[in-house]
């Protein structure tokens, strides 16, 4: 998936000024407007469908729909005609950081609210800090909406343990017959040849691809691999630096070590000082590798 084009600074400076997060429940075929909005409006549908008539075109809300109207739209709703319809909804106000943010034509209009996403508990969240009167209270749930509404506009709504969009179907294949062969716990290093034949293409096309989506070869990318394996043992286990240099494929310990400073900066032994220190560890510096060492180890 590409970087959603949304400015770092917008996290720190978008300021929002928030309604109450509401539900509503409406009887079996009831409708709602048209109105023209003022400011903006997150809807999600919790139980029962609708159809969104909003400027001219109607878009079907099924549950589980998250909407987003904006000032200046001319909207309506029909609920869904034969059970009732539960929803929530939020009005808020960008008051400042507008600019940092995608051109509006580029911002969806719905998202799909699957049983893992993230943002329909962050709003019923920000509802629920809007009950608590004093304190940070009204920040921690200005901040939450700020979260829904980047998240909503960039299409980052999944968790930890979601599976990753995948790659192309070449990778795909190759990450398959690693993710077997590694699955005993100990990480060869598979060779060019028996990769590029997994994949069912030449040894040259294979390497192309993979300096394509991810800036290094095969072989290196299955290295790096092994590697960011290596730091997550000795950042999060008592296996000894040799046992660790085994179960990631490094026979050579001499070899491991050159190998593991070279990537991450210091010795295994050093790395996991620091780390037990709390000094938080590296990740690899090519990200793209790094989102396949996710779809190897994060479940």
């Amino acid at each position: 998936m590409d970087d959603p084009q949304i400015d770092p600074a917008a996290v720190h400076r978008l300021r929002l000024s928030l309604g109450r997060v509401s539900v509503a429940v409406y009887p079996a075929g009831a409708t709602f407007g048209p109105r023209t909005l003022g400011d903006y409006e997150f809807v999600w549908l919790e139980e029962g469908d609708a159809v969104w008539q909003v400027d001219g075109t109607e878009l079907p809300a099924p549950q589980g729909t998250l909407l987003l109207g904006r000032p200046g739209m001319r909207d309506g709703f029909t609920w869904d005609r034969v059970r009732p319809t539960t929803h929530g909804f939020i009005h808020f106000h960008i008051e400042s950081g507008l600019e940092l943010l995608p051109p509006f034509a580029t911002w969806p209009m719905t998202c799909h609210l699957g049983p893992g996403d993230i943002l329909q508990p962050l709003l019923r969240h920000v509802g629920w800090l809007q009950r608590r009167e004093g304190g940070a209270w009204a920040s921690l749930a200005e901040g939450a909406l700020r979260q829904v509404l980047l998240a909503f506009i960039a299409g980052a709504s999944g968790q930890v343990g979601d599976r990753l969009e995948e790659g192309s179907p070449i990778v795909e294949r190759v990450m398959e017959h690693v993710r077997r062969a590694w699955a005993q716990g100990r990480l060869g290093q598979p060779s060019l040849v028996q990769l590029a034949r997994v994949a069912g293409v030449s040894r040259g096309h294979l390497v192309r691809v993979f300096h394509d989506e991810f800036g290094v070869g095969p072989a290196e990318a299955m290295r790096l691999l092994r590697l960011d394996r290596a730091a997550f043992l000795l950042a999060r286990s008592n296996l000894a630096v040799q046992e660790v240099a085994t179960q990631t494929g490094f026979a050579d310990p001499f070899h491991f070590s050159r190998r593991f400073a070279a990537t991450y900066g210091h010795a295994p032994r050093t790395f996991r000082r620091r780390c037990a220190e709390g000094v938080v560890p590296p990740v690899i510096k090519l990200v793209r590798v790094r989102r396949l060492s996710e779809r190897l180890w994060v479940r």
